[in-house]
Parts: C-alpha cells; structure tokens; sequence
C-alpha cells in the first residue's frame, strides 16, 4: 500500500470511480454480469442519463433472479420514471415463483395523512411507499385478493399489480384521518365475510389509529 503497488478490485465501484466514459463501463459491466440486482436498480438513473441501451438493462434484470423487497423497486421507478415500466415487470416476475397463500385475503391499506410522512430525517422513501411495497407484495402471493384502502372512509381499490397498484392505492381517497374501526365496521356491515369465506385480513398501517377496533 505504502508503495502504491496494491492492485484495485475488480469491481463496479472502481470502474466507475476511475473516470471512463459511463455508457462504455455500465454497458460492459452489464454484459460481463458485474452489476448485483440492487446495485443495478440503484443506478438505473445514471444509465438513463448516460445513453445506455434499455434493452440490455430490461434483459439483465429480468434475468437476475435474486430478490429484491418491493420497496426497493418503487425507490428505483421513483428515481428513474422513464423506466419504470421495466422495473415493474421485474419486479412482478420476479414474485412468479413465491409460494401462494391459499384462499381469500383482503388487504386493508392505512391511507391516512401520516403515511406521508418520511421514514427518516434523510430517506427519500414515506410510510405510504413501505406500505405499498407490502400490498404490492401480497398481491402477487395470495391466491385471491381484495386490496381496500381506509383513512376517513373505506374505498375498495381496483385489482391491479405492480406500480398499478401503487398509483391506486395513493389516489384512492383524501389522505386525513386514521379510522381502521370505522373502515373494518363498514366492510362487516357490507356482509363480505358472510359472503365468502375470508382465510385472512392484512392491515398495513403505521398504527395511529383515531377509533376502537370492533370485536
């Protein structure tokens, strides 16, 4: 080290950090299969804005079987929105091959104005993005699925998946109160449980609930 004689890693940091044209070393470490599935949707921006093929990304990362959480692909769409679309197909795909959880589900989505707010000081990622990561997810391992959402009122979302789901669960109603008791009381009311037998309800919420929870 003292001499400068220590040989650097082989590694994406290095090649990127060493001054070479970016579209020429992300487009090599992508054919060389040197960039790991994180470290790829983490730098999906920088090569969209240094020209590289699409096309190889979307091949490379539909290839990458290695899991990633839901979270982390919104963080990516987010990051880089011209490429969203294959983001959200890698990230379906790559749920295809988790076991199914047998039955009915319906997923309650806590909507309220908290949900806004930042998972820390520095993240760039809110409540509502962890929550619809976790939404996202289910609806790719449960066999049946009913996704509502509830903040003043309950309001059923449309059956869609991936970043579909998101948009819809984010637009569903005005983000206000937290009224989980309230939502749950109109979904027993609405005799749904009566009608079909519900193996599960998933309630997703940061748990500053504003009422009781009925029995």
């Amino acid at each position: 080290l003292a001499n400068r004689e220590l040989t650097a890693p082989d590694t994406w940091e290095v090649r990127l950090s060493s001054g070479k044209d970016k579209k020429s070393t992300f487009t090599d470490l992508l054919n060389e299969n040197k960039l790991g599935k994180l470290a790829l949707v983490r730098n999906l921006r920088n090569m969209n804005d240094s020209g590289v093929s699409k096309e190889l990304v979307k091949e490379k990362l539909l290839r990458n079987k290695q899991q990633l959480l839901p979270f982390q692909f919104i963080a990516a769409a987010k990051e880089c929105p011209a490429w969203e679309d294959i983001v959200d197909e890698s990230m379906i795909e790559s749920k295809a091959s988790y076991p199914k959880l047998k039955g009915n589900t319906s997923i309650f989505v806590d909507v309220s104005g908290s949900m806004d707010h930042g998972l820390s000081g520095k993240s760039k990622m809110n409540r509502m993005d962890a929550a619809c990561g976790i939404a996202m997810l289910l609806r790719e391992v449960c066999e049946n699925v009913e996704v509502l959402t509830f903040s003043e009122a309950l309001s059923i979302v449309p059956n869609r998946r991936g970043m579909a789901l998101r948009d819809a669960i984010v637009k569903s109603q005005m983000h206000s109160g937290t009224y989980l008791g309230k939502a749950l009381q109109c979904y027993l009311a609405n005799g749904k449980p009566i009608e079909r037998k519900i193996e599960r309800v998933v309630v997703i919420t940061d748990e500053q609930v504003a009422d009781a929870i009925p029995q």
